[in-house]
């Protein structure tokens, strides 16, 4: 007789693993690395994206700025601690979503659908100024993620497999990442406007 545990649910060796809880990937804009939770996982990622939402508000140390929440799932080729094979979250803003958001649109202008392909975010270094705990200027490094696409391959997981993860779509909620954020899919341009100039509640809770 097999005796087995089952604690966490079936897990398939087949399909592409739906967390219940977000699993967040970082791009840690200091170091130019992925991360999970404070460990490093390298800094190569190809991804298929299965959602993108546009936020406002504040997530660390970033206050009251536009974001892009992205739902993903790493690709071959990406660094080796990074997991290939489950759903995950991550979070772009300022320089790293204007490069995204221009590629989006360089895309469906040639009339390719982004989705069928991969995505290449790849950290590009800059230096810049920032004041010190005493107001004098120092000099920084940092990084932005630039945006690349490429065709998909037979290497990689297939757009089946991948919808599949789509019927599970109830479970793309990050209630920690998203806490003191507005998400802004499905407002007007002037709504958008009216809430990042400060006209509405900004916490108020998501729906």
């Amino acid at each position: 007789m097999t005796t087995t545990l089952n604690v966490f649910g079936e897990v398939s060796t087949d399909s592409i693993l739906v967390p219940e809880m977000a699993i967040n990937l970082r791009n840690n804009c200091q170091s130019g690395m992925w991360t999970l939770g404070d460990d490093p996982v390298g800094n190569k990622l190809y991804c298929s994206i299965l959602k993108f939402s546009k936020f406002f508000g504040t997530l660390g140390a970033t206050t009251n700025a536009l974001w892009g929440q992205l739902w993903i799932v790493s690709e071959f080729g990406s660094s080796e601690d990074i997991p290939n094979n489950c759903v995950m979250c991550t979070y772009i803003k300022t320089r790293s979503l204007t490069s995204f958001n221009n590629l989006i649109v360089k895309l469906q202008a040639r009339g390719v659908n982004p989705a069928l392909g991969i995505f290449v975010p790849e950290f590009v270094r800059h230096s810049g100024q920032k004041p010190d705990a005493s107001g004098e200027l120092k000099a920084i490094t940092y990084y932005s993620l630039e945006w690349r696409w490429v065709e998909r391959s037979d290497a990689g997981h297939s757009i089946d497999k991948l919808s599949t993860c789509l019927d599970h779509v109830d479970r793309f909620v990050d209630p920690q990442g998203t806490a003191k954020m507005r998400c802004l899919d499905g407002l007007s341009a002037s709504e958008v406007q009216a809430i990042i100039s400060g006209n509405q509640p900004l916490l108020e809770s998501n729906k």
